[in-house]
């Protein structure tokens, strides 16, 4: 059961034939336990006790594995239920809704994240410009943009609250207000 809302017939077809076909061709590679604890410690008190039968183990192990994989080279056949759960979550990703009670979706859909802030130019002294910045309550969260970079010292600017533009001189650490004909 979909919200049929706002939903093209031809398109949903497309979709649901898409879907059950993703679903139909699932395999599933099912892990097996072999002994328990107390084979392990047998098997290692053995292989203590005769060193060869590392690797004889090694060995056996290496073939069974191979053999098993060659058995099984796509896995089996999932049962219904998770192809069923296959179906509805391929379907929730292309955007559909269910509305059956009795399924259940784990796809979750991704969420919006809020859009970054602009990428700007930094220096090594963008953190004591903004902290400087922050000192003489120009911006409560400033922002420091490098404007310009020479030997031992970067200049940067920062927007002030007020909508003022903050001109900052930073050498080797040591931050100062810039006036108006340079420092």
């Amino acid at each position: 059961m979909v919200d049929m809302e706002g939903v093209q017939p031809d398109a949903y077809a497309r979709d649901v034939e898409a879907c059950r076909t993703v679903a139909s061709n699932m395999r599933v590679q099912r892990t097996r336990v072999y002994g328990n604890d107390v084979s392990d410690v047998i098997v290692i008190g053995a292989a203590l006790v005769f060193p060869v039968a590392i690797a004889g183990a090694a060995v056996v192990g290496g073939i069974a594995t191979a053999v098993y994989d060659e058995a099984y080279p796509n896995g089996e056949r999932p049962e219904p239920r998770m192809q069923q759960s296959a179906l509805v979550n391929c379907m929730a990703r292309k955007g559909y809704k269910n509305m059956d009670p009795n399924v259940t979706v784990t796809y979750v859909a991704p969420m919006q994240s809020e859009p970054s802030l602009p990428t700007r130019k930094t220096g090594l002294d963008t953190y004591v410009a903004e902290k400087f910045a922050k000192a003489t309550n120009c911006n409560a969260s400033p922002r420091a943009v490098l404007e310009e970079k020479g030997p031992g010292f970067e200049r940067y600017s920062v927007q002030c609250s007020d909508g003022k533009t903050l001109g900052l001189r930073c050498e080797f650490g040591n931050c100062s207000k810039e006036t108006a004909g340079g420092n």
